[in-house]
């Protein structure tokens, strides 16, 4: 299922932790440990010394303890006491919890590096399909949610090409699509045009100035930047000219978190809403969606590997 794990992550110390857990999750007796991380460091090209993959282990050992606390009974990984191994809280994937399955196909679509490529399509509408109903439970009592996902089939409400979605989706929300034509897209592009999710609020009557939230869902752990823009009043507003902004969410399966609890890269998070690994774990928890939503297979297939 996985490929590539000599690759080692960026410098951010969340992305070390998912890679400690990663390799926990493939090893034969789900665990990994200081000495095998020393291994990988220093047969890297870059020549990585101990010291180096000694303080790489101290610092994700750290961040992992405080997800533990931070994560609760979701959090399927535990450090041993002496604090040199990361350990799988069971040895048989039907002994951990429907959170604890929900916190490890985050964990997987947060790190779509280790993803083949002809599956990575499956992870990421995964993790639409994993959004979608914690956004909906976000929204008030009335409100329409309906999904715009690429490849989305003859049941979804909005299909065609990307020019023809866009004429539908301000229909929905009550205005005209304006400065669009044919020819503004590319030949073929049936995608969703950075639209994953499109909500509004009929409000008893025809007429707009309706409540409205857009959502764009994405894996990328770079790509965030740039992608929390493309469902924002800012790119789409002159488009589809509504009454007022609409509420714009970005939802990513990483744990964006420095260790006191903040934000990471705070200066880089715009205009939107965003809803990372915690929240996603902890609305679920809050709103009693956990039965809901579908063991993925690919977190079955990551648990049968046998990788050292």
């Amino acid at each position: 299922m996985l490929f590539n794990l000599e690759s080692l992550p960026s410098n951010d110390v969340f992305f070390w932790a998912d890679f400690i857990e990663i390799r926990a999750l493939v090893h034969p007796d789900k665990r990994f440990n200081r000495g095998e991380l020393d291994s990988v460091m220093r047969n890297q090209p870059e020549g990585y010394t101990r010291e180096q993959s000694q303080e790489k282990w101290r610092l994700a050992i750290d961040f992992i303890i405080q997800r533990g606390v931070i994560f609760g009974d979701s959090y399927p990984f535990h450090v041993s006491d002496d604090m040199d191994e990361v350990i799988l809280n069971e040895t048989e994937l039907d002994l951990l919890t429907a959170l604890q399955h929900m916190y490890l196909s985050l964990l997987l679509c947060a790190n779509i590096k280790y993803i083949p490529k002809r599956r990575r399509a499956e992870i990421t509408r995964s993790f639409e399909v994993i959004s979608l109903p914690i956004f909906s439970s976000l929204m008030p009592r009335g409100v329409q949610v309906v999904p715009n996902w690429a490849g989305g089939g003859e049941e979804a409400r909005y299909r065609g090409s990307l020019f023809e979605k866009y004429q539908a989706i301000a229909n929905d929300i009550r205005c005209t699509a304006v400065g669009l034509r044919e020819r503004d897209f590319k030949v073929g592009d049936h995608g969703d045009g950075g639209l994953d999710i499109i909500a509004w609020h009929p409000m008893g009557d025809d007429r707009d100035a309706i409540p409205i939230a857009f959502v764009q869902c994405g894996c990328s752990q770079k790509e965030w930047v740039a992608k929390q823009l493309e469902a924002s009043y800012a790119k789409l507003g002159s488009r589809i000219p509504v009454t007022h902004p609409w509420a714009t969410y970005y939802f990513l399966p990483q744990d964006l978190r420095w260790m006191d609890g903040d934000w990471a890269y705070k200066a880089d998070i715009g205009n939107a809403i965003f809803v990372d690994r915690l929240r996603l774990i902890n609305l679920a928890r809050e709103n009693e969606l956990i039965e809901n939503l579908p063991l993925q297979p690919y977190v079955a297939e990551t648990f049968g590997m046998s990788y050292r």
